[in-house]
């Protein structure tokens, strides 16, 4: 599970107390501090610890830092959570919007939004698994995320004046809730690290060309 683009990759330990770089901005510190808890967060919770009842002191001991700067940062684990959340549908939407603008015609930016859902899942799966959960019917927050870049792939184009389906229409939904699918029978895959690495990379190489396929044929 390699990190790209500033997405967490598997969390190492942290730096032992007083052995942080103190050439870094006090500030950038507090982030990367913040960043640990949030990313072990998710990675509790991917690993089912939540399950077994999920404790601040088995995110602490994931992220390397003392159960005293969790408070710094958050409440208690419900707001630590909400947070993590928070974090990883405004990385998807930040992977989403660069694959729109580096696109010109509509289907290579359907492509584009294709690989670039799934890219994420990849760097990320423990966020990615935490932002696929659904809380009410209807779609995750990564789905939401997903059916947006595609209603906005639709708007450009009836701007442009070219003939598209209606962008709030059911299609939309359906494609994002094909790809909610297709992404939860992976992730859960990539956040356990359960299967071989090359079939994992394989089956998300299908999966990106069937999303993009679907999406071609669902929105022209």
């Amino acid at each position: 599970m390699a990190a790209s683009d500033g997405d967490p990759s598997p969390l190492q330990p942290a730096p032992g107390r007083g052995q942080y770089d103190r050439r870094q901005p006090r500030e950038v510190r507090l982030l990367e501090q913040r960043s640990r808890l949030l990313s072990a967060t998710a990675l509790a919770i991917a690993r089912g610890d939540e399950a077994a009842e999920l404790t601040i002191a088995s995110v602490v001991k994931l992220a390397g830092v003392s159960r005293n700067t969790f408070y710094e940062y958050f409440d208690d684990l419900p707001h630590a959570r909400a947070a993590a959340e928070q974090r990883a549908e405004q990385r998807l939407v930040v992977r989403l919007r660069a694959a729109e603008e580096q696109t010109r015609t509509p289907v290579e930016r359907w492509r584009a939004l294709s690989l670039a859902w799934f890219r994420w899942m990849g760097a990320a799966p423990a966020d990615a698994l935490l932002c696929l959960e659904r809380v009410r019917p209807g779609l995750s927050r990564a789905g939401r995320a997903l059916e947006a870049a595609f209603a906005r792939s639709l708007e450009t184009l009836r701007a442009s004046g070219i003939r598209a389906q209606d962008p709030e229409g059911a299609r939309v939904m359906a494609l994002a809730a094909t790809g909610e699918v297709m992404a939860r029978r992976l992730v859960v895959e990539w956040a356990n690290a359960a299967a071989n690495p090359g079939r994992l990379e394989r089956e998300r190489e299908r999966m990106e060309r069937t999303l993009a396929d679907v999406a071609v044929r669902l929105l022209r």
